[in-house]
């Protein structure tokens, strides 16, 4: 199996993400897709990609030149958000389904399955993933899951693993029920990371992150996870990245931010 990131934006927080699923299980190869020099730790082979300055790009990218770089086997596709977390979770019953995903919780179950930023991809998928039917790309996850998953079925056989397979492969905007593989999303960075850890990933994101969805989201989990000092800094990075936003959550946040939390975890 293949382990990989496509990240020209922070390829250090991506090379760090990749080393910590290197530390949960072994992998045939480990691949970073970034661009221009960049050196990775030990063990990670860094590859030039060219640029990719947007989501669309990044789609492109998986779907129509992943493939040409991981020629056998299956790829875990995962991004600097996401990572193995439970070794132990693992089951060879994921080699049986081209395609685990974390489950989205606002589609209906037949097309729930699955998200794209930490997901489990076969051959069969890579190279349908290619079929010139697939006029849009982004975003790539949708696309395969969702928009095109009739084609793929169809025509090329692609198994989308069932909710109750991928609920054990990994977990995104779901609370997970029980051990899970893998994981994705910064909201779920407080559970798996410490706040010295959380505090350095903070300084190291650059200033979009904060101004969209996922600070807010990742804010109101630093508080549910008692980390008031990593959350008055994403605070103070979303207020530095121009989005002065009080309304009703940074109003909520600031008032929480105000009351004693006790000691902070480590």
């Amino acid at each position: 199996m293949t382990l990989c990131a496509i990240d020209a934006r922070t390829p250090a927080l991506a090379a760090e993400a990749l080393q910590r699923s290197m530390q949960q299980a072994d992998f045939a190869r480990v691949l970073l897709f970034t661009h221009g020099p960049f050196t990775a730790p030990a063990g990670i082979e860094v590859v030039d990609a060219g640029p990719i300055r947007s989501g669309a790009e990044y789609s492109h990218f998986v779907l129509r030149r992943l493939p040409a770089h991981v020629p056998a086997g299956h790829v875990l596709v995962t991004q600097w958000d996401g990572f193995v977390v439970d070794a132990s979770a693992w089951s060879d019953d994921f080699l049986q389904w081209d395609y685990i995903g974390a489950v989205w919780d606002d589609q209906p179950a037949a097309t729930c399955v699955g998200n794209g930023g930490f997901s489990l991809r076969s051959q069969r998928l890579l190279q349908a993933g290619l079929d010139a039917r697939i006029v849009q790309e982004h975003p790539e996850d949708a696309m395969l899951a969702r928009t095109y998953r009739t084609l793929l079925e169809g025509t090329h056989g692609v198994r989308f693993a069932p909710p109750a397979v991928a609920r054990r492969f990994a977990f995104e905007n779901e609370a997970p029920a029980g051990a899970t593989f893998g994981f994705h999303g910064p909201k779920n960075l407080p559970a798996v990371l410490d706040a010295p850890t959380l505090r350095r990933w903070l300084a190291a994101l650059p200033d979009d992150f904060f101004r969209g969805r996922d600070a807010r989201r990742l804010a109101r989990a630093l508080l549910a996870r008692r980390m008031p000092a990593v959350a008055r800094q994403l605070l103070a990075r979303r207020r530095a990245a121009g989005r002065n936003d009080f309304n009703t959550w940074m109003l909520d946040l600031a008032a929480q931010l105000s009351r004693p939390f006790g000691k902070e975890p480590t």
